[in-house]
Formats: C-alpha cells, structure tokens, sequence
C-alpha cells in the first residue's frame, strides 16, 4: 500500500497481536530526519510561495532606505578647577582637594554633550528646517522644537573607551555638510553650556559676605577705640608692657634701696659704738724726761757690762735706779711735765662719717618711702588693667575673627572671578582635537536589511512547511508507519 494513502489505524487486526504503542483514537506519525526532508520536499511549493512574496517585499523596502553620512568629532578632557572640591570659607588654596576618577569625569562630560540644552542650542544655530526640512514642514509649531531635540538627541553618539579622555562624539544624517555641520554646532553649543554650568555666582556671595566682614571689623575698631578711650588708655598691651618694666624697675630700685639703707644702717652703728670708744681730745705735746732718763739707765747697764761683772755693785746700783725709774714711771696715769691738749682728729672723723651716713640714710628711708608709694600705684594700675584685659581681648578676638574673614572672602573672592574668567574663555580642561569635517563616504543599512529580509522569509517559509508537515495526514514513509503502528510493511506502491 502507498505510503502516502495509508490510514491511520484505529482498531486490531484479526488474529494479530496488538501492535506496540497502539491507542484508541487517532495516532500521530513518529517521523525521522528522513521522514522530515521527505514531507519537507512535498511541501516546496507551498514553502516557495512563502517565500517569495516576503523576500520580495523586504528586498524592495531594503532599497528604499536612505544613505547616511557620519561625522566626527574629538575632545579632549582634563582635569580642571571645575571638578576640584573646594571650601567655600577659608583657605581655599590650603584645602584638600578632591577629584573624580578617569571613567566618572569622561561620563560627566558625555552627559553635558548629550543634554537637550546642547541640541536646542545646536538646532536653533542650524535651524530645523535646514536640518529636518521633512519634519520642519510635517510637525506641528507647537511640537516642533521637541521632536527637532529628540531627532537630534537620536542621531548624536558620543563615548569614549575605558581609562582614556578623549571622548569621541559623531552626528548621523543623510546629508553630508548637515551632518558636519551640526556637529561642529553641538560642540560650539556644548562648551558654551558647559561654561555657563560651570560659572556660578559665587563671587558675588564673596563680596557680600566680605563687605558684612568688613562692616564688623569697622564696628569692632570703633568700639576698641571707644573703650581705650572711656579708660584712658592708649594701647593697652603697650601700656601693659610699659607698667611691667616699670614696676620690674621700681621694685629692683626699692631691693636696692633697702640694701644700701640697710648697710649704712649697719656702718652707722658700727661709728657709733667706734665714738663711744675713741676721746673727744688728745695730747698734742708732752715736755717729760723721765722715759728718756729711764732708756739713758739702761744704756748705761749695758755700757758697764762691758767692764764689770753682772752681780757687781755698780750693776746692782744701776738696776735699782732703773727699777725705780720704771716704777715711777708706771704708777703715774698722766705723763709729767709739760702737756698740751686738743681735739682729737679720729674722733672728728668718725663723727663727720656718722654725720655723713644719718644723712644717707635718712635719704635712703626716704627713697623706700617713695618707691613703696609708687609701687603700690603701679600695683593699682596694673589690677585695673587686668580688670580691664578680658573685655578688650574679647572685642580684640572678634576683630581677629572679622578680619581673617574679610581676608579669606577676599582671596576667594578674587579666585572665583579668575576662575569664571577661565571657564568662560574655555581654556580650562576641554580641547578640541578634531572638528567634524564633511564625510566623503557615506553608509547604507540595504545590505544589511536585505539580509534581515532573506532571514525573514526563509524563516516564514521554514515554519510553513513545519506546519504542513505536522497537520498532513497520513505517512510520509513505510518507516513511519512501521514506528508508529507497530506493523511489518511487506511492500509499498508508487504512484507514477
């Protein structure tokens, strides 16, 4: 029997076995790969017939797609002041700086490119309708400047490659000088609006905040002024260190004072009790011959020692006189004969020193006095002046504050200016390394879409056919049958 008008078995043959993998009802071929190609075969036609119309269609649409010219653009991006942290009081220069890394700074400036305000400023310098004449003449007034933007954001592409700044931006479209133009438009808009992002307004905070600081200083001068003033008081650390040295001076001058008094206090003493001691008047000439008698006897012993023994009478008569003549000699207190007094010269002198020291010390005492007394004013001068110390040094404190304010305003002041100077002027960080220039060869998507199309239609016709081959009845080989029903086939007929 014919392979392909075989039926679908649905009952047991008479006096055979029931075959393997026989159900009631209906039963589905089990086809091979050869089964497959053989009902694949069958169906080329119905397969063709797919095919064709839609490879046709694909193809004619494939060749209606336009040519497009791409542009290219390169920048260059640094680091530059924009992306350092600073303090916004204080030594700015002094701080510590912090800076993205490659791929966030690279991304950031992708992002400025890429914003709507670039292609709104790019679009307006080229216009819409020399750019998207179809879409200037088509949309509406109201939605014309939004779908220009997103045609522009659409065909715009910029990146870069990983840890590397240069950032690479092109433009399609399907006129070649549109396509450079616009571009070289999006840059121009790009490092405007970067410049305009970029420059705050912080110098006129900077001179506000200096101008308060200012004003503050000015007030805390006036009241230091007026306070010296109310106290008489001219510069009061001056005046401090001056009291200091005077004080210092005085209490050396009273150290001395009181040592020298103390020593002519001593000396006067030490004169006073000399006068005691010393006569007022001396002998100034005594006429008296005893002592001479007396040294002529004993001249006279030593002369007769020479001639006579010492036990002889003659010496024995000379040491009785000169025993006598001593004798007498000590047992008077006041010489003999003539005698003249006067004052005695010692005893003026030590006088004249005792007159001379009581002066001296009398001055002395008096000069302690003195330094004592202005010691005690400078003691006074000076608890004033520490009473008045902690006042002053806190208007001196809040006038040492203004003024570093009003200096770090200053400097920031001036930073912020050259820097927005520097930012407007574009010559910061970002560098054009290449404009775009006209593209000479454009590229198409024919190629391409003709592939899709051939992909498509062979991809329909395939599942055509699978779909005729898994809805046809019958089998499409002896084999078939055999794996399905189970049954031996003896012989096949074909049909011519």
């Amino acid at each position: 029997m014919s392979g392909s008008d075989m039926p679908q078995a649905d009952g047991d043959t008479s006096g055979a076995a029931p075959p393997a993998g026989r159900r009631s009802g209906l039963v589905r071929p089990r086809l091979s790969p050869l089964d497959l190609a053989v009902q694949f075969w069958r169906a080329r036609w119905l397969m063709i017939a797919v095919f064709v119309p839609i490879f046709v269609i694909g193809l004619a649409l494939a060749m209606l797609l336009p040519r497009t010219y791409t542009s290219t653009s390169r920048l260059l991006v640094s680091l530059g002041d924009e992306y350092v942290y600073r303090l916004s009081v204080g030594q700015g220069g002094n701080a510590s700086l912090v800076s993205p890394e490659v791929e966030a700074l690279a991304q950031s400036e992708i992002s400025l490119l890429a914003s709507p305000v670039v292609a709104k400023a790019a679009l307006e310098k080229v216009t819409l309708k020399k750019a998207y004449p179809a879409l200037a003449r088509s949309c509406k007034p109201e939605m014309c400047e939004r779908m220009g933007i997103a045609a522009v954001a659409e065909n715009l592409k910029a990146g870069g490659a990983p840890k590397n700044l240069v950032i690479v931006a092109q433009f399609e479209h399907k006129d070649a000088a549109i396509s450079a133009e616009m571009l070289n438009a999006i840059v121009d808009a790009y490092l405007k609006y970067r410049a305009d992002v970029f420059t705050d307004n912080r110098t006129d905070s900077f001179r506000e905040q200096r101008e308060r600081f200012e004003r503050d200083l000015a007030a805390e001068d006036e009241a230091i002024r007026t306070y010296l003033l109310e106290n008489n008081l001219t510069n009061l650390a001056a005046e401090s260190e001056t009291l200091r040295q005077l004080y210092q001076a005085a209490s050396n001058e009273l150290l001395n004072a009181q040592s020298r008094l103390r020593q002519s206090e001593a000396q006067l003493s030490n004169y006073r009790w000399k006068l005691e001691t010393i006569p007022p008047e001396q002998d100034l000439f005594v006429d008296d011959t005893s002592r001479q008698t007396l040294s002529a006897l004993k001249l006279e012993r030593e002369e007769k020692l020479l001639r006579y023994r010492e036990g002889s009478r003659m010496i024995q008569d000379l040491d009785k006189r000169i025993a006598q003549s001593a004798a007498f000699l000590g047992s008077r207190e006041v010489p003999g004969g003539i005698v003249r007094r006067g004052p005695n010269p010692l005893y003026q002198q030590v006088e004249a020193a005792i007159a001379t020291l009581r002066s001296e010390v009398q001055a002395l005492r008096s000069k302690e006095t003195e330094l004592k007394s202005q010691i005690a004013a400078f003691e006074v001068r000076q608890r004033r002046i520490l009473a008045l110390e902690p006042n002053l040094q806190e208007m001196q404190r809040s006038r040492e504050v203004a003024e570093r304010a009003v200096r770090a305003f200053a400097d920031r002041e001036v930073e912020e200016r050259a820097r927005n100077e520097l930012t407007q002027r574009s010559v910061n960080n970002i560098r054009l390394l290449e404009p775009a220039t006209v593209p000479v060869k454009g590229a198409s998507l024919k190629v391409p879409a003709a592939i899709l199309a051939l992909l498509f239609a062979g991809f329909t016709a395939l599942v055509a056919g699978l779909m005729r081959t898994f809805t046809r009845a019958g089998f499409a080989t002896a084999g078939s049958v055999e794996r399905t029903l189970g049954l031996p086939v003896l012989a096949t007929i074909r049909k011519y």
